[in-house]
Parts: C-alpha cells; structure tokens; sequence
C-alpha cells in the first residue's frame, strides 16, 4: 500500500490483520522474491495484486518482524506507506475503508511513481499533475502545506529540465504545446511504463496514437530523433 489505509469495522465479527512495518518493506520483497521467484518472472507487480498471501511464520523464519491484531466493531485500524499487510474476516461484518495522506506524503508519492516506473505499473492518478493543481491554488493551503508543495515542485522542475535537455542532445528539435489534463488517462500513458503523462512526453508520427515519458524516450519507435515531437 502506497498510502494511509484506514479502516472502520461498524458491526459484525472480528477482522484479524497481518503487518509488516515500513522499514522492512524491502527486506519483505526481497524475501518472497526469493522464495517465489516464477511468480515474480510473469508479474512483476505482484506485490501490488490482493492475490498472493506468504505464512507470517515463513516470513519471520526469514528475519521479517510481522505483526498481528484482531480489530473489532466500533475499532479503527490505520496501515502506513509500504506497510504490507493482509487478513480475514471471522465472520460477517461491515467496514467502510478510505485511502488518505497527509503533507509528509508527497516526497514518497513521487518516489511510488518512480517505482511503478520501473514495474510498468499504471499510476492511479498524475502525481505532478496533482502538485501543478495544489500549487495553482496556494492562497487557499496553509504555511506549511504550501511549504511542501513548493518543495516538491522543486525537486519535480529540476527533474524535468534534466530530461528535457537530455532529449533536446538525443535530436528532438520539435515541440508542440499540449494540455495533457485535457486527454484522458489512457490516452497519455507512456507506452512502456504505463506513467500518466503530465508535464511533458514524446510522440512520433510513425505512431500517432503512443506516446512515451521522457524517461523512455528512445523506446518509442526506431525512427531517427528529428521525426519526434516533444508535447
């Protein structure tokens, strides 16, 4: 889980959880990589999928502390940042769930996008996108949550003129303006690691309907740099 999970149990029978905390999350992929590694070969992601669950007795045979608590009606329970967890019912019961995050939240929002990139993982939502909105509505956040935002804009600007500059070396000499925001999501995914595009991306007209990141800039197609179009 990528965000703050809270869930509510209303009514009904227990719910048992199991967790780990977040600073085991990579020592806990690690492990179930190497413990299940064909699983891993076909679905990169599979950590991500609510399909695969590993005995909490394996995991803390392998040196990962795992945690568990029986959560019951009128209880919340609240789960972290890269805090994997996973249970039961007892019984029949009924909760209500909802993902949040708090001003703390964004460098590790950024760096979630930087790890679906490298699983080819489709992102829920744009999260520089998110950052240009709050940022266009400054008046309305507070001192410090403006302070984050503007922090993290920082780091995002930065990012984007190394790249930028990176593609303008590799030959891309032509630009058009588009607003991303305008398209749907599935119309300005990057063609090879499924990023929601927002600030910019890479097109060709050998292939009008894909375009790329520019983290992936060369994998578009075999047509030479000057046929692309930076948007």
């Amino acid at each position: 889980m990528d965000s703050n999970f809270l869930l509510k149990l209303i009514r009904g029978e227990p719910k048992t959880w199991y967790g780990a905390p977040a600073y085991v999350a990579e020592q806990l992929e690690s492990v179930m990589k190497r413990l299940a590694p064909e699983l891993f070969e076909s679905q990169p992601d599979l950590l991500h999928q609510l399909v695969t669950i590993m005995n909490p007795n394996t995991l803390m045979a392998h040196g990962v502390p795992v945690y568990r608590t029986n959560q019951c009606a009128g209880e919340f329970v609240i789960t972290f940042p890269r805090a994997y967890h996973s249970g039961f019912n007892q019984g029949f019961n009924f909760a209500e769930a909802v993902n949040f995050c708090t001003m703390d939240w964004l460098p590790m929002g950024r760096q979630c996008v930087e790890h679906y990139r490298l699983l080819n993982r489709y992102c829920v939502f744009s999260h520089d996108e998110m950052i240009c909105k709050m940022a266009s509505k400054s008046k309305d956040l507070d001192v410090v949550l403006a302070s984050a935002v503007y922090k993290d804009m920082i780091v995002m600007i930065e990012e984007e003129k190394k790249l930028r500059e990176a593609v303008r070396k590799m030959g891309v000499i032509d630009s058009v303006r588009e607003k991303f925001e305008l398209l749907p999501d599935d119309e300005r995914q990057c063609a090879k690691c499924k990023t929601t595009c927002f600030l910019s991306a890479i097109s060709c007209l050998c292939k009008s309907n894909q375009l790329v990141c520019l983290y992936h800039a060369k994998e578009l197609c075999s047509c030479p740099p000057h046929r692309c179009h930076l948007r």
